[in-house]
């Protein structure tokens, strides 16, 4: 029995590249965004960068008390509202890196399951990512490439057609 390339199993190599690639990103985003929402928590706690940061607003002498304080108070409601959304997005990278795993788990058996994985983690990796684009692509070459179809031979078969 003659061996060709359609005995062999559809390998996804590059969708698995590509997968992993994009939970690596996923990993290093959520590292740098923990470490960015402590330092700006750290910043916000201690009193003497408080101190140093509202007196130089209030020295600035183009600066009404009016303007200075509502800058102040900017500040303040700026930096909580940075932490807020960073554990938003320190959320929304675990859940895509869950579902990179899933999909990449699930590539081999059901390509279609593993390109939707993909996409939806693209979105909540951030929409025009590089990470996104990178899943966007898997995703895609997984409802693309297909395995080769065998095809039937019939040199030997007594039945074949004519």
């Amino acid at each position: 029995m003659e061996s060709n390339s359609f005995n062999r199993p559809f390998k996804r190599t590059g969708e698995r590249i590509l997968g992993i690639i994009g939970l690596v990103f996923n990993v290093i985003g959520i590292i740098l965004t923990f470490a960015m929402n402590n330092l700006v928590k750290m910043m916000t706690d201690d009193p003497q960068f408080q101190q140093e940061f509202e007196a130089e607003i209030w020295n600035d002498p183009t600066l009404s008390e009016t303007d200075a304080q509502a800058i102040v108070d900017m500040m303040y409601m700026g930096m909580d509202w940075m932490v807020s959304f960073g554990w938003f997005f320190i959320a929304a990278l675990v859940i895509s890196s869950i579902l990179i795993i899933v999909a990449l788990i699930q590539l081999n058996k059901n390509a279609k399951l593993s390109g939707i994985l993909f996409i939806i983690a693209g979105v909540l990796a951030g929409i025009l990512s590089l990470t996104s684009i990178l899943l966007y692509i898997a995703g895609i070459m997984c409802f693309v490439r297909k395995p080769p179809v065998a095809e039937t031979s019939y040199d030997n078969d007594p039945m074949r057609p004519l």
